[in-house]
């Protein structure tokens, strides 16, 4: 039994020292254990931002500083010797994508040696679209998967990307062949977006989820960009002379984001054209239709056809806001024929197909003329209700309870208006993304 027991006190005294041996490895190798404080961080406290960073970059040999100041946050990073500009830019940037500060708008990173003037910068925006093209310039394969897969976000695709050899691969998977022509425009545009050496040919295979053999495969070579959102600053511009001599301090810079030019290339797609301006023709000769007397003649098919398909929305509209009470369930019929062409409107949008996000601005303003004519007949009532004459009018109610039906008029006035400055723009905005894209056209005309 003591042979046994002395065994025993063996082994815990090995498992002892082995735990003091790792523990001090990982304390010698990268400081103390103390994690940084995420919720300080996110609030911008400097020193928890820059213990967070310098666990990022996972070496004791590289002193960091972080200064705040209207917006743009400022790393400095000091060694003995001039730390490896691209070693540390992937590390603190997917830091900072981690972090996802609200009150950092920029980022300028500054590497030196110690006691000397920075000897390079970089700097990118700090929202996660910069920051992935930034990691994404850099060759940074989930970056670039990121970039694609928000760029693809309508056609649920899973988003693959591998780079050998200056060539890139994009690998789409879906429960349905993704479709060929849009998806290789997209990743073209997308990949055309920021600046990088490291990207000279793409290739792109779609294919099923299910199927062991790509659907389609094509290639082409990416197109550079015109000019980077921000471009890296040099040392000259981002320090001030003054401060070079002596300290390696951060003097405030103003950093300016400049948005790419629009232009305007007159080389349309003639059917979005053509759409686009028989809904301008609607609009000019149709748009004074949108009245009382207009509606009740009925001799506009088109109106009388949208209308149709506004007053569905109109009537799910009450039954969606029937939880919020009285007045915004009966406000809720206007509201949501408005906001359901609004809606597709933004979603559009946000997947860059901004034509169609054109076509449905222009529903929703076609959808403020529809609710003026039934809020300049709040007095009169005399327009046909679904409900028949046992119903209420929406709108006498609404301005009834807020002592304005005197004002039915002016107020419908207003938002006929509202639809008028809504629709133009959106025939504006149609014709401007009726262009051609200049990357699929010069690929056609290559």
């Amino acid at each position: 039994m003591r042979d046994g027991s002395e065994s025993l006190s063996l082994q815990k005294l090995a498992i002892c020292n082995l735990s003091e041996v790792i523990v001090g490895f990982y304390t010698s190798r990268f400081g103390c254990m103390e994690q940084p404080d995420l919720h300080l961080a996110k609030q911008g406290n400097e020193q928890a931002i820059a213990l967070f960073i310098k666990r990022a970059l996972r070496t004791e040999a590289i002193a960091t500083k972080a200064t705040l100041t209207d917006g743009c946050l400022r790393i400095m990073l000091e060694a003995a010797e001039v730390p490896e500009r691209m070693d540390c830019l992937s590390p603190i940037y997917r830091a900072l994508l981690d972090l996802q500060m609200p009150l950092v708008k920029s980022v300028q990173v500054y590497g030196c040696q110690q006691d000397q003037p920075p000897e390079w910068c970089d700097q990118c925006s700090a929202n996660r679209s910069g920051l992935l093209k930034r990691l994404a310039k850099q060759g940074d394969e989930a970056a670039i998967a990121a970039l694609l897969t928000r760029a693809l976000a309508h056609q649920n695709v899973e988003v693959k990307a591998q780079l050998q050899n200056s060539r890139l691969h994009v690998y789409l998977s879906s429960d349905q062949a993704p479709n060929q022509t849009a998806a290789v425009t997209l990743i073209e545009r997308e990949l055309a977006g920021f600046s990088t050496d490291l990207i000279a040919e793409v290739q792109v295979l779609g294919k099923r989820t299910e199927a062991d053999f790509p659907d389609w495969t094509e290639e082409f070579v990416r197109q550079a960009p015109a000019a980077d959102l921000l471009a890296p600053l040099s040392v000259a511009e981002a320090i001030s002379p003054a401060a070079r001599p002596k300290s390696a301090k951060v003097l405030p810079v103003s950093v300016q984001q400049t948005a790419p030019p629009a232009e305007w290339t007159f080389k349309f797609n003639y059917f979005k054209l053509g759409f686009i301006s028989a809904l301008a023709f609607y609009g000019l000769f149709s748009a004074s239709d949108y009245t009382i007397n207009g509606f009740l003649a009925a001799n506009n098919g088109i109106m009388m056809f949208m209308h149709g398909v506004n007053l569905i929305f109109h009537e799910a509209g009450h039954v969606l806001f029937i939880p919020f009470g009285q007045f915004i369930y009966v406000l809720g019929g206007s509201l949501m024929q408005i906001l359901v062409p609004a809606g597709i409107c933004g979603y559009f949008f946000y997947t860059k197909q901004r034509y169609a996000s054109a076509i449905a601005l222009c529903w929703a303003g076609e959808n403020f003329w529809d609710v003026s004519i039934y809020v300049k007949d709040a007095q009169e009532r005399i327009l046909p209700l679904l409900g028949g004459e046992a119903s209420y009018h929406d709108w006498h109610y609404l301005l009834l309870e807020t002592d304005s039906l005197t004002k039915a008029q002016p107020f419908g006035n207003f938002v006929y208006t509202i639809g008028i400055l809504i629709y133009c723009f959106a025939v504006f905005a149609g014709v401007y993304y009726a262009q051609l894209d200049m990357a699929v056209g010069m690929r056609d005309e290559g």
